[in-house]
């Protein structure tokens, strides 16, 4: 198996659980190497300001003298997007809007999914 299909299937697991709509693994450029959005998201435009958000808070976090950043949960009105760094890659999950969301619950299991994510492309 591929890692971009195995990138799929740990996405794909991800679906449904917490309020999820779906995710996107982007390198660090934000090209999309895998995705289980809906079709009718544009994946390529997310993925490259997704890569934005995660670089630019990430210098900002190291200027403040803490460290590099590892996640990230951004709260909007339409739900809710978590980041976490997969080395090489950036790993994003949305959650459909007006989902009530355990937020621990989507933390965790988004860190599972990472952290195979990880052992697959190390």
């Amino acid at each position: 198996m591929t890692h971009e299909a195995k990138a799929k299937e740990l996405l794909d697991s991800l679906n449904g659980k917490h309020g999820i709509l779906g995710g996107v693994l982007i390198n660090n450029d934000g090209a999309v190497i895998s995705s289980s959005l809906p079709p009718e998201m544009d994946v390529s435009t997310l993925g490259s300001l997704c890569a934005t958000l995660f670089s630019n808070n990430d210098i900002s976090i190291q200027r403040m003298n803490r460290g590099n950043l590892l996640q990230m949960t951004l709260l909007t009105d339409q739900g809710i997007l978590h980041f976490y760094l997969v080395p090489g890659h950036i790993l994003v999950v949305l959650t459909a809007k007006g989902q009530k969301i355990n937020l621990e619950g989507l933390i965790s299991s988004v860190e599972q999914q990472g952290v195979a994510m990880t052992q697959v492309f190390s």
